[in-house]
């Protein structure tokens, strides 16, 4: 299986440091393939918080979920959706990743933003 984290935030290593790269805040595309799965990472302190808003071509299920050893944990989860509006506040500091899974068939587009908000 394929993973890919790209970074919004200050971006810090997590449990596995090949699955994380850099980029910059702000808008994002992400082309997510059939039976497949695309990330951003954000490294984000306690408390601090994030507006997330994106838009699908088609259903995926998201989340956002961090990693401990070998345990995946995730404060939100969303099964069949095309869009979300929302806000995250990390419960502790850490590195969060904004996953999109298509489990049908056809690629989809996703077409969104990620940024900082002040605490």
């Amino acid at each position: 299986m394929r993973a890919r984290c790209n970074g919004v935030v200050l971006l810090a290593l997590f449990a596995s440091p090949t699955f994380a790269t850099t980029a910059t805040p702000g808008p994002f595309q992400l082309d997510v393939a059939a039976r497949g799965f695309e990330e951003r990472c954000i490294a984000l302190g306690a408390g601090e918080r994030v507006r997330y808003r994106w838009a699908a071509t088609g259903e995926v299920d998201f989340n956002i979920h961090w990693h401990r050893g070998d345990a995946v944990h995730y404060p939100v989860k969303a099964a069949a959706v095309r869009a979300t509006d929302a806000q995250f506040v990390a419960p502790h500091a850490d590195t969060y990743c904004l996953m999109w899974e298509r489990k049908g068939e056809g690629a989809v587009r996703i077409d969104g933003a990620v940024e900082a908000l002040p605490r």
